[in-house]
């Protein structure tokens, strides 16, 4: 009979090629989450990268090197596959999120809105009648009437426990991130319906339809989503929109129906920044101020009557921001945050004044201006807050420079807010106070995501990005939430409107109106 050590010897798992991948594994991970700087963003896409390295090489052993039994290798594919059939066959992707990571949903939930012609579903209290209820104010356009997102003359009460936001409607609406704008009792915003950018007009009182103006674009991304992303302008019973696609048209308030258009691509030959036309309107003594990207035309004034061109100026290619008024330097001006910097345009000509470089990102949130001499502007993607100062020297040349930046406010999406001596804003996502001397933080607390911000009364109201609103008390030492709701489901990367005391939102899927109680 032959030894025992002269059997068929079978050596067992080689097990220390995996406890290696998940030591290394573990490292990264630790490395990337705890000891490096970066924006969450970059957390998760280094994250991603570490797994595309590493799982690849934990399938390898497994097939190869691990010595398992065979049946084990093949059962331990045959799951792999079954999952990753399973995941297919229930989930798809839905573009992502501010971090951007992969938004995903069940295959089988609708994929598109119901018919947004539908009447809207009243709340417990509704309207019986198109009668606004009192304390209803315009809200023209993007940002409110002075398109700071300032609104210190409304107040809401602070105890949302014993006086809640009450619903009055909510209603289906198409794609896109588009918000409100409001003015006599309408609200107005831009949706994308198949091959069609629509541009509609809903009662506030009742949340219906009260007409609807498609007219043929579309602008379409797998990651940033599908139609119209800028706020329509109303001045004096007209409208003024920006399409997706850079189509600027002009509308009567009334009825709908389209006074001229002008395509910026096909008239002037502009380039659609890589995540669509987002801009919304400027419009100011009878110009319509809008970014349009190119040499000589970084921004272009057309005529509000007739959409015909009147002015342009400035080399740069467009970016993401609106373009806001201002008073610098002795001189009134038109501001647009561009591709490679800010810029100053004189109103009366659009000829470019000065200009301030800015680190490369996309440029998104709104410049704020400070007195009659600087300008912040804040960009996301690692980039941060940029104090600018703007003047005139003894010839009358136009100087600006960086008076400070600060790493600690990085807004990707959100407008930025100053009261007294303090900075707000979302960095990164999560809400931050900075010294407005100096860019030092004084604190940071909680996060929100890329979501939106309105100073209400003295306070801010935070939209965040998962759909919640919440009421925040906040003064240059600390933060007070003072009450949240979730006002609409999924993603919201849309601007609210707050038309007095009516909040109006909406996403991509569904719109609501809340009344906030006064105090």
């Amino acid at each position: 009979m032959p030894p025992e050590s002269s059997r068929g010897y079978s050596p067992g798992p080689r097990w220390w090629p995996a406890i290696l991948l998940l030591l290394f594994t573990a490292a990264r991970l630790v490395h990337i989450w705890w000891f490096k700087d970066y924006e969450r963003q970059f957390k998760f896409a280094s994250t991603a990268d570490s797994l595309r390295l590493i799982l690849p090489l934990a399938l390898i052993w497994f097939l190869l090197f691990s010595r398992l039994r065979m049946r084990t290798r093949l059962l331990g594919i045959g799951g792999l596959l079954i999952l990753c059939a399973a995941a297919v066959l229930n989930f798809r992707l839905r573009g992502i999120d501010g971090d951007r990571l992969p938004v995903v949903e069940w295959r089988w939930s609708e994929k598109l809105p119901p018919n947004a012609a539908a009447p809207a579903i009243l709340g417990d209290s509704p309207s019986s009648t198109t009668t606004l209820p009192e304390g209803v104010a315009d809200y023209p356009q993007f940002q409110g009437i002075r398109r700071d997102a300032r609104l210190p003359e409304v107040r809401v009460a602070t105890n949302w426990a014993t006086s809640p936001p009450e619903l009055l409607w909510r209603r289906p609406v198409g794609e896109g991130w588009s918000g409100f704008s409001v003015s006599g009792g309408r609200a107005l915003s831009l949706e994308q319906s198949d091959e069609n950018e629509v541009l509609f007009a809903l009662d506030l009182a009742t949340g219906n339809r009260l007409w609807s103006s498609p007219y043929p674009a579309r602008y379409s991304n797998a990651e940033a989503g599908t139609g119209p992303r800028s706020v329509p302008t109303i001045v004096d019973g007209c409208v003024y929109t920006a399409g997706g696609s850079g189509s600027i048209r002009s509308w009567s308030l009334s009825t709908g129906r389209e006074r001229w258009q002008t395509d910026l691509v096909r008239d002037l030959g502009a380039t659609i920044p890589e995540w669509g036309y987002s801009a919304s309107p400027l419009v100011l003594d009878g110009l319509v101020w809008v970014p349009c990207g190119g040499v000589g035309r970084s921004l272009v004034a057309l005529d509000a009557t007739t959409g015909k061109l009147r002015h342009k100026g400035g080399d740069s290619p467009a970016a993401y921001s609106s373009p806001i008024a201002a008073n610098l330097g002795g001189r009134r001006q038109i501001l647009c945050l561009n591709a490679t910097g800010l810029a100053g345009h004189d109103a009366a000509d659009g000829k470019l004044l000065w200009e301030q470089p800015i680190p490369f990102a996309p440029h998104v949130s709104t410049p704020l201006v400070l007195g009659s001499d600087r300008v912040l502007v804040s960009v996301g993607y690692g980039k941060g807050t940029f104090l600018i100062g703007v003047g005139q020297d003894a010839l009358g040349n136009w100087t600006n420079g960086v008076v400070w930046k600060s790493i600690r406010l990085k807004s990707k999406f959100a407008n930025i807010l100053a009261e007294g001596d303090t900075l707000y804003g979302l960095d990164d996502g999560a809400l931050v106070a900075l010294d407005l001397s100096t860019g030092n933080l004084r604190w940071k607390e909680r996060r929100y995501g890329h979501g939106q911000l309105l100073w209400a009364g003295g306070r801010l109201l935070v939209g965040a990005e998962n759909g919640e609103i919440a009421l925040v008390d906040v003064n240059p030492s600390r933060m007070q939430e003072m009450g949240r709701f979730q006002a609409l489901s999924g993603k919201t990367w849309n601007p609210p409107a707050l038309a007095g005391n009516l909040l109006v939102l909406r996403n991509d899927r569904e719109a609501a109106c809340f009344r906030l109680a006064p105090p």
